[in-house]
């Protein structure tokens, strides 16, 4: 119970330091998340990403009963969130600051569920796209993480 508490007051107090950035859109959710990468900003990277939403979906794949327990998605969601931090923090941040990256495609999956398709350019001309899912909370536009298949 206290290390949900903990992680809650965590996680709210990254997304209050981040909001005033706005996560209006569902491409300001990207954004902030890739500054926070280029800032080395692990509050900023967190505040910018939905874990209940990953948490949810990662239950609803194991035992969909599991999905509609608050509780179960809480822990879910505070694992998440503890693992996104440890990768950040074992293997470093994602190098987005010498990337040149626009939206080239956008598609509603549900309501307040977007996939975002991102192409992105390296200096040495290299190209890669990636499709990213953004969903919208209480806090606005999230970015999140589906579970492997």
């Amino acid at each position: 119970m206290i290390f949900n508490y903990l992680c809650l007051v965590s996680w709210l107090t990254a997304a209050t330091a981040v909001i005033p950035h706005g996560f209006d859109t569902p491409e300001d959710a990207v954004r902030a998340l890739e500054q926070a990468f280029v800032r080395k900003d692990l509050n900023g990277a967190v505040a910018a990403m939905d874990f209940v939403e990953e948490g949810r979906q990662m239950l609803q794949k194991i035992n969909p009963t599991l999905a509609n327990d608050p509780d179960m998605i809480k822990q879910a969601a505070a694992g998440r969130e503890l693992s996104f931090r440890n990768e950040l923090r074992a293997k470093g941040f994602p190098d987005y600051g010498h990337l040149k990256c626009s939206f080239v495609g956008k598609t509603q999956i549900a309501p307040g569920l977007m996939k975002l398709t991102q192409q992105c350019i390296s200096p040495d001309a290299t190209k890669f796209v990636e499709d990213m899912l953004v969903i919208k909370n209480d806090f606005g536009w999230r970015v999140t993480v589906a579970p492997p298949p």
